[in-house]
């Protein structure tokens, strides 16, 4: 959206910013919305159909249209809906995990975020391909017809998984420990940090490096690539490991890769800084989900959906910034930006620590008042 934005709108680099903004707030009240109905017992396989649709109707609109304007208000009205489709997707999936015998849901939500990851390996270069010769018309085609089937696989294959009682209950009930947002602002800032890069990369290395149009893809396909095996193997680690722990190494290279994008001039360099990109988003994207349903198991529609709109709120301040910087500096300053965002992931992290530690400290009674299930306490152990 960032390239189309500018160069096949013709917009100022600000405008990024007014999309995304716009986009965004929208989409957090419609995506928390659903998710508290997902814990009311509504069907979170019906509320992923209905994001689907809205998502494809943009999509469209987005190909048929030369106006900044008309973009604008199709993205507020209809993209925002498709918004929710991830988090519904993974209230979904935890609703079906937790009714199946033996299932290590750290790994399954880590498979889970893997599967999206996989679709990043060939949806930039595809994209940026298709686009090529500022024809977005293509690309935006393109991804309405992989939405739509996307909605059919969903009306044809994904059962409906039945939320019992109890836990309908429990979720009006459970409530939310302070540290759970030192958490969840962790995850924002983390996500600050890569938007703020993916958004700048490919306007600084096809306009300020002089790389070729296709780089961009080549390098968001890579990465994605990547981190897959990184995110299996860190969910698989996290039921032996600390999470936390496995968090802020993370967030360590993070600040180590977008300082070395900073100063990285030439095409191989930029590859070779990929391994580090995907040791930090591996672990990212594989154990936020899960370390925020830890804290509240009893609510996974509201965790799920706050996790995705802290990505979210993360692109858009992300977004914001990156334009603000590309306006008065150069898209290359954003990457010094995505640095101090990391570092206030990992300060953020270390306070959700010392926080919990002290509610942990506090006595059983604190613990399991919050938990509203063993699970909960064993995972305040690990």
């Amino acid at each position: 959206m960032s390239l189309f934005i500018v160069e096949g709108l013709h917009s100022p680099p600000a405008y990024i910013g007014m999309y995304t903004v716009a986009v965004t707030l929208a989409g957090l009240v419609f995506s928390q919305w659903l998710g508290t109905l997902a814990d009311k017992g509504i069907s979170a396989r019906k509320m992923f159909m209905i994001a689907v649709s809205g998502m494809a109707a943009a999509l469209l609109v987005f190909a048929n249209t030369s106006s900044f304007w008309v973009v604008l208000v199709a993205g507020v009205i209809l993209f925002s809906m498709g918004n929710a489709a991830i988090p519904q997707v993974l209230t979904l999936g935890r609703q079906w995990a937790v009714q199946q015998p033996d299932v290590n849901l750290a790994q399954f939500n880590a498979r889970l975020r893997a599967a999206i990851s996989f679709a990043w390996i060939g949806g930039p270069p595809l994209g940026y391909a298709l686009a090529a010769g500022v024809d977005f018309d293509r690309s935006f085609y393109m991804a309405a017809f992989f939405a739509l089937v996307a909605l059919c696989f969903a009306a044809v294959f994904i059962p409906e998984v039945a939320t019992s009682s109890p836990q309908a209950s429990n979720h009006r009930t459970q409530k939310t420990p302070a540290y759970f947002w030192l958490m969840v602002l962790a995850i924002t800032f983390g996500s600050v940090g890569n938007i703020m890069y993916s958004s700048a990369l490919p306007l600084y290395v096809i306009n300020e490096l002089g790389f070729a149009t296709h780089t961009p893809g080549i390098f968001m396909g890579l990465v994605a690539c990547l981190e897959i095996p990184v995110m299996l193997y860190a969910g698989k680690l996290a039921h032996k490991r600390n999470k936390i722990k496995m968090f802020g190494v993370a967030f360590g290279c993070a600040m180590v890769f977008y300082i070395g994008v900073f100063f990285a001039t030439q095409v191989w360099q930029l590859i070779a800084l990929q391994f580090i990109n995907a040791l930090f988003y591996g672990v990212f994207a594989g154990l936020g989900l899960t370390i925020l349903q830890d804290q509240l198991p009893a609510r996974i529609g509201f965790t799920a959906a706050v996790y995705s709109n802290a990505i979210k709120v993360g692109m858009m301040l992300g977004t914001t910034a990156t334009g603000v910087l590309a306006q008065f500096f150069s898209f290359r300053f954003a990457t010094i930006g995505a640095f101090c965002a990391a570092g206030a992931a990992l300060s953020c992290l270390l306070l959700f620590n010392y926080r919990k530690n002290l509610a942990r400290n506090a006595g059983p009674n604190h613990i399991s008042g919050n938990a509203g299930s063993g699970q909960l306490a064993g995972s305040q152990v690990q």
